[in-house]
């Protein structure tokens, strides 16, 4: 038992300095770099919001919030999708000169966009104490279980794809074009209602359209859906998790070899 203790400890410790090196590489000498990476989606809040503002914000005061909920949250998952895909090449030095767990490189190359993401939701904090308006406390609850989902989905993405993209390099660009579809596709920039009723299905086969739409309806209307639907989307993810991982488990055992 203690020995079991013990490496746990281990691999918790690997894992956060895995991640804390991957975020101090990440904008190594570069002050201008990290205040990019916070600025970026206020930077495409304000031009959004000055372009579509007129034309979605009509009878909804709270279009902004909205708006800035969902860049937050598509910001999350495009950073640690493309960061996680790659996650394992990136640490080829590593990968062919010593052995530690595969999936703690994955994790911690996933974990570290999120020290950008909790700032970014300070930001987004303060965009609601402006705005005067303050989510319940069932409401922030059920924003962090979507924000939770948002990281499942990642680490489901980035086990799936991190082992293939050592095969297939040009994986990332394919996934950059489909990022910038996605973006268009899920309701950020125009709410839901805009899309006839009989099509909704569809755009909720995407998990990031879920999770944006009913983020911006708990935190800024206080609504909830039926928990049946939140069940369903959480077995969903849980479910695409242990496949991707069960891939990864797979495919690791040729990492070395495929770099």
């Amino acid at each position: 038992m203690e020995q079991r203790m013990k490496s746990q400890n281990n691999y918790f410790q690997l894992f956060w300095t895995l991640a804390l090196t991957d975020f101090k590489l990440r904008y190594n000498g570069s002050i201008l770099g990290f205040l990019w990476a916070l600025l970026k989606p206020l930077m495409i809040f304000l031009i959004l919001n000055f372009v579509f503002s007129n034309i979605f914000a009509a009878g909804d005061p709270y279009f902004s919030l909205r708006l800035l909920i969902g860049i937050i949250l598509w910001t999350f998952f495009s950073e640690g999708t493309s960061t996680g895909m790659t996650s394992l090449f990136s640490k080829a030095h590593i990968i062919t000169k010593t052995y530690i767990p595969r999936w703690i490189i994955v994790l911690s190359s996933s974990a570290n966009v999120l020290i950008t993401f909790f700032i970014n939701l300070l930001i987004l904090a303060v965009f609601f104490v402006l705005a005067g308006v303050y989510p319940s406390p069932v409401a922030l609850l059920m924003f962090a279980i979507y924000c939770i989902l948002t990281f499942i989905v990642i680490l489901a993405f980035s086990f799936l794809t991190s082992t293939l993209f050592l095969k297939f390099r040009d994986l990332n660009q394919i996934w950059e074009v489909m990022l910038t579809a996605g973006f268009y596709a899920c309701p950020i920039i125009y709410p839901l209602d805009v899309i006839p009723v009989n099509l909704h299905w569809l755009l909720l086969l995407n998990p990031m359209t879920f999770i944006i739409q009913y983020s911006k309806i708990a935190l800024v209307d206080n609504q909830f859906i039926n928990p049946v639907q939140h069940g369903i989307y959480i077995v969903v993810a849980l479910v695409s998790l242990f496949l991707g991982y069960a891939v990864f488990r797979a495919n690791v055992k040729n990492a070395a070899e495929n770099i």
